[in-house]
């Protein structure tokens, strides 16, 4: 077969670059967080990072010509699912990076697309299949093996992997949320929406709870780590995601997440020091297989 044309190969190849940065600004994200949680408490870190990610976005299609109005009949669900998939998720997220470690919160979070299936098959009614059936016992595998090892030198070991596992259910459920109505307004609206939505309880929460964070006292790696997760992880991953959802195959971004706990686990291992052992490459096989079995398509044999 020959080659595309140019314009077509530049598209793809513009698509694979956004891909990588995708790979790069979620899996970072989790080490990075860590930082940022040495720090910061995690009420004020996660309320900081949303507020400045929702603006962010919000401006940037306000610049690129998009309207900020949410039509009236929207507003219901959108704040059901910035609950969800933005208040839930990206809490449960922070805690299961401050008391399990980032690395093995990027393996539990990624278990999400299996928990989507499942929902999925509950209500949109799609049939289960077997594959599901054999994804979800191997991320079962997966969340045992990784929690079967001695982790006694891990802070609230347990209650970091319950809210860890909470978050990814939350996430699901949120994608669950989002497909069941048709959105009339840009993705990026919408995402910049939720993230603003969402961080209303989180506020709320951190005006009472018994936290403190000395805001002098953070150096500059802190302030960084915290522009980075705002700007990087959540703005800019979001809108090249949803390019990436535009430019390239449905297959290929879907498989294309693969590679994020790959990242979040090795840049761990890197940035603070985190130990990767047997148990997290078994984990971590187990949960990468589990997702390929549940996001890749079958294919048919075809005869040239």
């Amino acid at each position: 077969m020959g080659r595309s044309g140019s314009a077509d190969g530049q598209v793809t190849l513009f698509g694979y670059a956004l891909l990588a940065v995708v790979w790069m600004s979620w899996g970072l994200s989790y080490p990075v967080m860590r930082i940022a949680l040495d720090y910061i408490d995690p009420w004020a870190s996660r309320c900081l990072v949303m507020l400045l990610a929702g603006t962010f976005l919000l401006a940037v299609a306000r610049a690129t010509g998009h309207s900020l109005r949410v039509p009236r009949d929207h507003w219901r669900d959108l704040v059901v699912v910035a609950i969800i998939n933005m208040s839930i998720f990206q809490i449960g997220m922070t805690y299961g990076v401050l008391l399990l470690s980032p690395g093995r919160t990027a393996l539990l979070i990624y278990t999400m697309p299996i928990w989507t299936a499942i929902l999925a098959t509950l209500f949109l009614k799609e049939r289960p299949t077997p594959r599901h059936l054999a994804a979800l016992c191997l991320g079962i595998a997966g969340i045992a093996v990784l929690m079967s090892q001695d982790l006694s030198k891990l802070a609230n070991a347990p209650a970091g992997a319950a809210l860890t596992l909470m978050a990814a259910f939350a996430f699901a459920a949120g994608t669950i949320l989002l497909k069941r109505r048709i959105w009339r307004v840009d993705v990026g609206v919408l995402a910049g929406w939720q993230l603003l939505v969402g961080v209303l309880p989180l506020l709320a929460i951190w005006s009472v709870a018994d936290v403190h964070t000395d805001w002098a006292a953070i150096p500059l790696d802190g302030w960084l780590a915290v522009a980075f997760l705002a700007y990087i992880s959540n703005a800019a991953a979001y809108l090249a995601w949803f390019r990436v959802v535009a430019s390239l195959p449905a297959t290929v971004s879907g498989i294309g997440i693969l590679a994020v706990p790959v990242v979040g686990l090795g840049s761990s291992a890197i940035v603070v020091g985190e130990a990767v052992g047997p148990h997290e490459i078994a984990a971590l096989l187990c949960i990468g297989s589990a997702l390929g079995i549940t996001l890749l398509p079958k294919r048919r044999l075809r005869r040239n």
